[in-house]
């Protein structure tokens, strides 16, 4: 089987992330997101959100958001974490299909602020089937990276029976806010789309 090399766009991003933050596995973080950039042919960078289960109890439930979860403590690396949660996830397996490209801040969800989580971006050499793993998550789609400016708006949201307005992208009807939105408005100046 023929094992494609990233394209050129990819490639270029690979250099600009090392020269932004050198990637290791050192950092202590209780859970890894995955940013899956697909180049799509005459379309641009793609990349994977899901959304997640309704799940009593979960303070994500039904939430917008990236591939992840947590890191088992004392016998993961955060890498290994991620290629587990990745392909538990939306079944793909990271080493057979992407490349690490690099890593954002660590940053931590709105209500979970003793929370570290890292966000580690992989380029992928082809366009991975999803399959969705059977209980975590609901829902899986590509988005346009460079279309996501335009989907910039205020949008409320119900937290706690609590209405909330908050910046987002509205995604095919679905609100991308919080965490996410903060993760990918990191990103897109570094693929040099402005917001």
């Amino acid at each position: 089987m023929p094992n494609p090399t990233l394209s050129s766009n990819l490639l270029h991003l690979g250099d600009k992330f090392a020269a932004i933050n050198p990637s290791n596995d050192g950092d202590q973080v209780e859970a890894v997101v995955a940013i899956l950039l697909w180049d799509e042919p005459g379309r641009g960078l793609q990349t994977l959100l899901v959304q997640r289960a309704e799940r009593e109890g979960d303070p994500w439930s039904g939430q917008i958001g990236l591939p992840g979860g947590q890191v088992k403590q004392g016998d993961e690396t955060p890498r290994a974490a991620l290629h587990r949660e990745v392909e538990e996830e939306v079944g793909i397996k990271l080493e057979e299909v992407g490349i690490e490209l690099g890593k954002l801040a660590v940053g931590h969800p709105m209500r979970r602020t003793g929370m570290r989580v890292q966000p580690w971006v992989y380029g992928l050499r082809i366009k991975p089937a999803v399959n969705i793993g059977p209980t975590e998550i609901a829902d899986s789609f590509w988005v346009n990276l460079a279309e996501l400016p335009s989907k910039k708006k205020m949008s409320e949201i119900t937290i706690r029976s609590e209405l909330w307005r908050v910046e987002s992208f509205v995604v095919e009807g679905k609100i991308v806010w919080g965490f996410t939105y903060r993760v990918l408005t990191e990103l897109l100046p570094i693929l040099e789309i402005s917001l």
